[in-house]
């Protein structure tokens, strides 16, 4: 103890103030401070450096300065968020979700004009907001195109949609893109999928409407990623291969499963979703570009 307050003087944190700060350093030590709840060990060394980089001092004093608070604690390996200090992790996640609810309101009302830009501007400037850049429940940073992507869903004419009628088709293109302007999933409350559409994709004996609906959404967004990736290696000349990847589990069809891992040339890869697939989820494959090695790779003409 002598130790650290040799090493940080009268240093003295209030937590409700860090957990209301707008200053990017103060709240990256109540953001750190609520990573140990539940306990966790302390982060590799690639993540203490990332962190060292917006905290007010070094990821090892900082953990040092929050036990002297009295708001962590180590534990066996791990360190622990006290009950002292859990009243303002608690705080700070009250306000993530807050933030978190209103931009994600705003980037729906942005697509619900199809305003695809304004609303990835959206997200850029929440997780721009957050301490290390980002947030932990959407995806990895977008390329510039993305927003383009995205409006795509909008436009989709495919047989993925056959048979639905346009109420439903213009909900479901509305879901997608929300989803893949985020870069994440998330499944909707009963409450959220309104009965029509629930009716049309539900899946007697196999899947309610609502786990229809999220597994279709998917589906349209998959589509448009395939199709970009497929676009790209055309367009290149540093990739002349596809491979064709996905899931292996239950819901794999045999269909798909058969198809993974077999590589293409870029001019001769076979449609996807595959026309003949019978899972009840969808054909979740993805074409993956194949990076060039010494050794030759068969090729299936």
């Amino acid at each position: 103890m002598s130790f650290l307050k040799k090493l940080f003087g009268g240093v003295r944190l209030d937590g409700m103030t860090l957990a209301q700060s707008q200053e990017l350093k103060e709240m990256a030590q109540i953001d750190l401070l609520a990573q140990f709840d539940p306990p966790r060990a302390a982060h590799e060394a690639k993540e203490q450096a990332r962190w060292s980089r917006v905290l007010p001092r070094p990821y090892a004093d900082e953990l040092a300065l929050l036990q002297k608070q009295g708001w962590l604690e180590a534990r066996g390996g791990t360190y622990a968020v006290t009950a002292a200090g859990l009243p303002f992790v608690q705080a700070w996640r009250r306000r993530l979700e807050s933030e978190k609810a209103e931009a994600m309101a705003k980037v729906r009302e942005a697509l619900a004009q199809r305003m695809t830009s304004e609303a990835l501007t959206v997200r850029r400037q929440y997780e721009n907001r957050l301490p290390l850049g980002e947030a932990d429940w959407t995806g990895p940073d977008p390329q510039p195109s993305h927003s383009a992507l995205t409006r795509q869903i909008f436009f989709l004419e495919h047989r993925l949609l056959d048979g639905l009628s346009p109420q439903t088709v213009e909900w479901l293109k509305a879901y997608a893109a929300e989803q893949h302007l985020w870069g994440t999933s998330w499944r909707l409350a009963p409450e959220e999928v309104p009965a029509y559409v629930q009716a049309e994709l539900a899946q007697p004996g196999v899947m309610d409407g609502v786990e229809g609906a999220y597994w279709k959404a998917q589906q349209l967004g998959l589509y448009v990623d395939n199709q970009e990736t497929w676009r790209r290696c055309k367009g290149g000349d540093h990739v002349r291969r596809i491979e064709i990847v996905g899931p292996e589990d239950e819901y794999t069809c045999a269909e798909c499963k058969q198809g993974h891992g077999k590589q293409y040339l870029v001019a001769r890869v076979p449609e996807l979703p595959h026309p003949g697939c019978t899972s009840a989820r969808g054909c979740r494959c993805r074409y993956e570009p194949v990076l060039e090695t010494i050794e030759e790779i068969p090729l299936i003409a």
